[in-house]
């Protein structure tokens, strides 16, 4: 939208764009997309010839300026900044910005002008033998317990990715307090693309154990990342002041797909000075994404067929349309369930000689999946509340499963 500042060369134009920021279905992302379309069809306003052939009304506007607008854009004209190259091919923003045109002619009851661009071909993804030799790289190098920062989030990146196919708008969401107590499960707040309710899924997933490695590598080093920040330190993934992203502060979806490509060319880098072989991790982390769904929905079709390929999805779901009465004896059985497990591990300690007992390693165990489950269907504050209820102290919160690393994040944030 114009500000007070700018010259509005078409009225009209700003109630339609305005109306349909009102309607409820816009969301937010969309919203933006729209304000950014409007400010490029002013800009093109702002010029003579333009403005007196498609100025006159909404029809001429969105009809044949559409089409103009979008040949101008892509011969690399009305742009905000100055960029030094032209796009190449069919970009996302091509597409964006045609969708946004012919939304706002429907609106308007016209005829659009907006050009039709093919879907540009998906980039390749990595083949099965790629994926293999990623996660046995991903292991040597957690193994090494890196202490650079970019480094050792990349891992978690790359872990979590190979782990559960999450997406970067769902991965820069990610707080310390979607970890599970041992660190073997995540949440996720599914945010599928084209999906405009608030209302998403929440998907638990457990995660490899090198990943769980990398996460302990990770935390100590997010911790001094974090120390001086003001405010929230909740966030999973937090910048370490590289560029113009201030230390400690969350990573966002940009910040990430940055962080991603640069550690990624180091990484490669470093190992071919070595004369090793390098990494086979794609150039974008969209394009890992992408790989690892793909083998997983092979890996369901193969099962479907009658193949015994693994199993792959979440533990636990929690969706928001579900009967809330079923979903409160859900998480009042996994409370029960671990209640009686703090009281058989007391009763098997009480009855052992020392730690080592079978008895209370098998009531370790439990009590540790136990803790795992109630979290995973409440939050980490709820769970702490229900295990010193049951009498179990903060020493022995390490056999309920309760990370020290974890703790420690958690009592900081």
């Amino acid at each position: 939208m114009p500000t007070s500042a700018d010259e509005d060369h078409c009225p009209e134009l700003t109630e339609l764009v305005q109306t349909v920021l009102d309607d409820p279905a816009t969301t937010a992302s969309v919203a933006d997309h729209i304000r950014w379309v409007h400010g490029t069809i002013q800009r093109a306003l702002k010029l003579e010839d333009y403005r007196e052939r498609y100025g006159t009304s909404l029809r001429e506007l969105l009809g044949p300026g559409a089409t103009a607008l979008c040949n101008m854009t892509d011969n690399g004209e009305l742009r905000a900044r100055d960029w030094k190259n032209n796009p190449k091919g069919v970009t996302a923003s091509q597409r964006r910005r045609s969708s946004v045109l012919r939304r706002l002619a429907r609106e308007a009851g016209v005829p659009s002008g907006a050009v039709s661009y093919p879907k540009p071909p998906r980039k390749p993804t990595l083949p099965a033998w790629a994926r293999s030799e990623l996660h046995h790289q991903l292991t040597e190098q957690v193994k090494k317990q890196p202490s650079d920062p970019g480094h050792a989030r990349l891992l978690v990146v790359v872990g979590m990715v190979l782990d559960t196919a999450i997406r970067t708008g769902e991965l820069c969401t990610c707080s310390i307090a979607d970890l599970s107590p041992d660190l073997s499960w995540v949440k996720i707040i599914r945010n599928p693309q084209a999906v405009t309710s608030d209302l998403h899924v929440t998907e638990v997933w457990p995660v490899s154990p090198v990943t769980q490695a990398a996460l302990g590598n990770w935390l100590p080093i997010r911790a001094g990342l974090v120390a001086g920040l003001q405010g929230s330190r909740s966030s999973l993934l937090v910048s370490h002041g590289h560029g113009a992203y201030r230390r400690g502060t969350p990573l966002g979806r940009k910040g990430l797909i940055e962080s991603y490509v640069d550690q990624v060319q180091k990484l490669k880098t470093a190992v071919w000075g070595r004369g090793e072989k390098g990494w086979e991790l794609p150039e974008g982390l969209e394009q890992l994404r992408l790989g690892v769904q793909e083998l997983h929905s092979t890996y369901s079709s193969n099962r479907d067929a009658g193949a015994k390929t693994p199993k792959w999805g979440p533990a636990v779901v929690l969706h928001p349309l579900l009967p809330e009465e079923a979903e409160k004896k859900k998480t009042a059985a996994a409370f029960a369930k671990a209640v009686l497990a703090v009281d058989a591990f007391h009763a098997a300690r009480a009855s052992a000689d020392d730690e080592t007992d079978p008895a209370v390693l098998r009531a370790r165990r439990t009590l540790r999946e136990a803790t795992r489950a109630a979290w995973a269907r409440s939050d980490h504050t709820a769970t702490l509340k229900l295990l010193h209820q049951a009498r179990l102290s903060n020493e022995d919160l390490t056999a309920a499963g309760y990370d020290e690393l974890l703790v420690t994040a958690l009592e900081r944030s």
